[in-house]
């Protein structure tokens, strides 16, 4: 039992992947097929090259700048989130930036030549270059101006607005307007032989408007780093040529570099200015003091201190070359601070003037930074925008802690300047017979030390900033150049070819797949085996060509007449399987119109007549009578089954038709169509008329009505000892299988056999091999060809 399981299981998975397996012609063609568009599509699509270039961002202080904007990361002023690297690949994808190299190759203006299949991108191998006026630059233009040149000679070239207008020929040098823009044309070193300019067509010159450019370039340019922590920044970008490609990504570098550096002098610049001011007041400061140190000693008269006091003045000049330096440190934060309040709208302030808090130093150099990401980003965004309202409020938190601090360095310095002062109190007292005036004259040197030590320091520090101003580095270093190989990215040739044989295959197999799914038509003897397993099946007709011939002739060795001489066979051994020796009836019949009913019944009695047999052939359906139409169309008006079972006068051997090619057939033909056909069924001459032929004939072949139309074939079934069912392939409904079903379970019919008709030859009995013609072989289409290719 399980074997059989088996089996059936096997038998359906291979009736379920048979129709797969028999499209294997059509998969061929569709692969061959795809596989040539994918070559047409390779040999005409347009190549797209990448070019690639990386770089290293390097840390401004190591590279001569004042301050860096990463020192903000570090200490956490950002947040956890800040990433300086990050920051810096955003402004390499700016389109600030990629405006500028669009600027610097004019590459608004795109040249392509025209081929045999499709235009080509010309970048180098030009003749001329477009430039637009400098006064016309910033005219904003939404739609791409077209127009076309050709070279002429030397000093002259062809220009047309449109590829339907004349030529013009103009000088190279001349301001030519085109839609409002002022152009002018410049030759370049770019020419050819006269025979390679035979073959070179005119150039198409497309000026397109700086903001879609711009858009375009920036879509596709790509800018990541190689590792989370790693400051190596890689950038792409995809073109139609590679050595442009190659051209933006270098000229992109260089651009940031530009406006890295020019960051950079802002806040050296801004440094200079503020030392510069502070100088012309120092200097103020230490000319009052010598002055007034003079004064005082030609006043006083005043030369050397006493030698008595030298020991005591030690301990003293110790602690005032101490508070010397408190009180320089205090003179350089409140100066700093007075610059905080007054000089504010600069918003710059300077680091590492002598101050020796290292908190303090890191908030100046962290507020730089801020302020100098805030004047750039300001240039190209609004005071509203989320980046410069964040920038603003870190640069007030910035400004407030600054200071904070500074209150807090002021006050630690005035605590540690009141120590000393009282250390120092305390051992003048111990001298208080030095003069007043000595000690007047070391108040007033004292002063002079510090604004000189202010001076000096100040000094350096410019001379620090001059410096930094003349070897500014750039801050990205190339690691590699920009480079775009000779292989394209795309189309990939192995991705379009594995796709297209993918493609390939999957398109039959697809059609055959949804065949399978909405196709709701029966095509061979296997969907009635398996929606009708109680219906035998008697055999299959094939599908005729058009110009084939529908019925059997005598000795006929056509495949139709062999598939009769099998379905008759077959009703041979049924008809043999009754219990009665009497002549046996057999009633045609099929579910809708044009199933084939007609012709099966016809041929089957033509193909028992041609055996021998005595056979009559009734037209049963009396509603659309056709079998005259093997005959004469005199035929149709010749009286019939409606004229026997309306008068009982008339006898079956007057009726009946002998037909002239088969000696051994006759006709009973269905006669006037009546008004009442099925209550002429119900009537006793029905019985008369099967009685009648019975007695006259050795076979009674019954031409039906289809069944669900009407209800005639109900009625004379009784009379029929082997109902032939007949299907028509490729057009019979498989939900008409579940009809005839259900009225063979129904009783309504009785002993029922099926013949399918229209079959084609490859869904024959169950090898799909093998035909039932013993004829001449057709020749395959590959013997036909090689017939031909023999000559």
């Amino acid at each position: 039992m399980n074997n059989q399981d088996n089996n059936t299981s096997e038998q359906s998975l291979r009736d379920q992947l048979k129709p797969f397996i028999k499209a294997w012609p059509w998969i061929i063609l569709s692969v061959l097929f795809c596989i040539v568009a994918s070559q047409l599509y390779l040999r005409y699509a347009t190549k797209k090259y990448q070019a690639t270039a990386s770089i290293i961002i390097k840390d401004t202080q190591m590279g001569g700048g004042l301050s860096e904007t990463g020192v903000l990361g570090d200490m956490g002023l950002f947040g956890s989130n800040f990433n300086s690297v990050e920051n810096e690949i955003e402004i390499l994808k700016s389109k600030r930036l990629l405006s500028n190299v669009i600027d610097q190759f004019n590459l608004t203006t795109t040249y392509s030549r025209k081929g045999n299949v499709k235009e080509s991108d010309v970048y180098n191998n030009r003749f001329l270059d477009v430039n637009i006026l400098k006064k016309d630059s910033l005219i904003q233009f939404t739609k791409p101006i077209t127009f076309y040149v050709k070279e002429v000679s030397d000093s002259l070239f062809g220009l047309r607005l449109n590829s339907d207008s004349k030529w013009l020929t103009k000088e190279y040098g001349e301001i030519i307007n085109i839609d409002d823009l002022s152009l002018i044309f410049s030759p370049l070193s770019f020419h050819v032989s006269q025979d390679d300019a035979k073959e070179l067509s005119d150039l198409k010159i497309v000026i397109n408007p700086k903001e879609l450019v711009v858009q375009s370039y920036h879509s596709r340019l790509n800018v990541n780093t190689s590792g989370k922590r790693g400051s190596v920044v890689n950038l792409s970008i995809t073109d139609v040529v590679g050595e442009r490609a190659e051209d933006v990504l270098n000229q992109l570098i260089e651009e940031y570099n530009k406006d890295a550096i020019n960051d950079k002098n802002i806040v050296a610049h801004n440094t200079a200015e503020f030392i510069e001011e502070r100088l012309n007041d120092i200097t103020k400061d230490l000319d009052s003091v010598e002055t007034g140190i003079e004064s005082f000693k030609t006043n006083k008269g005043l030369t050397d201190i006493g030698v008595e006091t030298s020991l005591d003045l030690q301990k003293v000049n110790e602690i005032e070359s101490e508070l010397l330096k408190v009180e320089t440190q205090l003179s350089i934060g409140r100066s700093l601070k007075e610059f905080m309040i007054t000089d504010i709208e600069k918003s710059v302030t300077t680091s590492g003037l002598g101050i020796n808090d290292p908190s303090l130093i890191g908030l100046i150099n962290n507020y730089n930074e801020v302020l100098t990401t805030y004047q750039r980003v300001g240039q190209t965004s609004t005071s509203e925008s989320p980046v410069m309202v964040k920038l603003s409020t870190e640069l007030s938190s910035l400004k407030r802690g600054i200071f904070n601090s500074l209150d807090a360095y002021i006050n630690g310095l005035k605590v540690e300047q009141n120590n000393l002062l009282r250390k120092s109190n305390q051992i003048n007292a111990n001298i208080s017979q030095v003069p007043n005036n000595e000690k007047t004259s070391r108040s007033v040197e004292r002063n002079r030390e510090v604004v000189e030590a202010i001076y000096l320091l100040l000094r350096e520090k410019q001379e620090t900033t001059a410096i930094s101003l003349a070897v500014t580095a750039p801050k990205a270093k190339i690691v590699d150049s920009g480079y775009a190989p000779d292989t394209p990215v795309s189309p990939k040739p192995k991705i379009i070819l594995l796709a297209a044989l993918v493609l390939g295959v999957l398109i039959p197999l697809g059609l055959v797949y949804l065949k399978q799914i909405f196709y709701n038509k029966i095509e061979s003897r296997k969907d009635l085996e398996r929606n009708l397993p109680q219906v035998s099946i008697l055999g299959e007709v094939p599908k005729l060509e058009s110009d084939a011939k529908d019925r059997i002739i005598p000795n006929d060795r056509s495949v139709l007449a062999e598939s009769f001489r099998i379905i008759r066979t077959n009703l041979q051994y049924k008809l043999g399987a009754l219990n009665h020796d009497d002549t046996k009836v057999v009633l045609v019949t099929s579910t809708v119109k044009g199933e084939g009913k007609t012709t099966t019944a016809f041929n089957l009695a033509s193909t028992f007549a041609y055996s021998g047999k005595k056979v009559l052939l009734i037209g049963g359906d009396i509603r659309n009578p056709q079998l005259h139409r093997f005959f004469d169309a005199i035929l149709k008006r010749k009286k019939g089954v409606t004229e026997y079972l309306v008068n009982s006068d008339l006898k079956l051997e007057d009726l009946v038709v002998p037909v002239d090619d088969n000696s051994n057939l006759y006709m009973l033909l269905s006669g006037s169509i009546p008004p009442n056909p099925a209550e002429l069924w119900m009537q006793n001459r029905t019985q008369d008329m099967i009685d009648e032929a019975k007695g006259m004939f050795d076979l009674v072949i019954i031409d039906s009505a289809p069944t669900i139309v009407v209800t005639d074939t109900f009625l004379i079934n009784k009379f029929a000892d082997v109902t032939v069912y007949v299907t028509r392939a490729n057009y019979t409904d498989r939900g008409l299988l579940e009809f005839i079903s259900d009225t063979i379970e129904d009783g309504k019919l009785t002993n029922v056999a099926a013949v399918i008709n229209s079959v084609k030859l490859t869904n024959f009995g169950y090898g799909n091999k093998y035909g039932y013609s013993y004829s001449a072989d057709k020749k395959t289409f590959m013997e036909k060809l090689k017939a031909k290719l023999s000559f």
